[in-house]
């Protein structure tokens, strides 16, 4: 049974629940305010030139971020049978990398990012070949930055993916 399987299993086995509708964010921003005026043309443009300002600093985060990796990656290896907290580790910063890099166009590493935590989170078995799924996920994410490959990577970040899916499902057994 599939991860989702269960979840939905579980839910079939709990009475429903009717949960009220959360209007706290009407209070917040007032009763008055309609939904159009918050995303009209004008408030999305000023929205996007804030985040075109802010992509400089997203590259100087994420670079930190990869050199997290690194860091995260030899000491697992260093240990691999007890390489448990560094692989959250990693993931963790998989999730934060994937969090951030849609928003600045970086569609690609979303997908690998995102690859690398559901790999980390639900997948890794201390060994020598899912140590390899994982420097392979971080060296393509180092690409993908290092040349600034943006949107989905066209043919080759289509490659890249298919490759790493490829690895995974070899060693994810």
């Amino acid at each position: 049974m599939t991860q989702d399987e269960d979840a939905f299993a579980a839910l079939n086995d709990e009475e429903a629940r009717i949960i009220p509708p959360d209007f706290s964010i009407k209070k917040i921003i007032g009763e008055d305010v309609d939904i159009k005026q918050i995303f009209s043309p004008e408030n999305v443009e000023k929205a996007q030139q804030v985040i075109h300002t802010h992509t400089d600093n997203f590259l100087e985060w994420v670079i930190k971020d990869l050199a997290a990796l690194e860091e995260s990656y030899k000491k697992a290896m260093a240990d691999i049978a007890g390489s448990t907290s560094e692989i959250s580790t990693l993931a963790r910063t998989a999730f934060v990398i994937k969090s951030q890099a849609g928003t600045f166009g970086y569609d690609l590493a979303t997908h690998i990012a995102k690859s690398l935590d559901d790999f980390c989170s639900q997948h890794f078995k201390p060994s020598l070949e899912h140590m390899t799924v994982v420097r392979k996920h971080i060296d393509t994410l180092s690409v993908i930055f290092h040349k600034n490959i943006k949107g989905d990577g066209g043919t080759i970040g289509s490659e890249l993916s298919q490759g790493l899916v490829r690895l995974i499902e070899k060693y994810k057994t």
